[in-house]
């Protein structure tokens, strides 16, 4: 349980809706994913190709964050 909290924590870091559109423009319905469940409220989540996207992404992201601090 302890890694889905940390999992979870850079959402509180890094603003979700200004990273998907900019680093993960592919990701639809990033949203719902994010919570869980769909319209309905049926479970819904991140597929494995799109985790793996996320980690690229992330880690890109804190390569231009360290480009930009000089």
């Amino acid at each position: 349980m302890a890694k889905k909290k940390q999992k979870l924590m850079i959402w509180k870091i890094i603003k979700a809706s200004s990273f998907f559109p900019l680093y993960c423009p592919n990701i639809k319905d990033w949203k719902k994913k994010m919570t869980g469940k769909n319209g309905r409220g049926n479970p819904v989540e991140f597929s494995a190709a799109e985790k793996k996207q996320i980690k690229v992404a992330l880690s890109k992201l804190f390569k231009d964050l360290g480009c930009s601090i000089k």
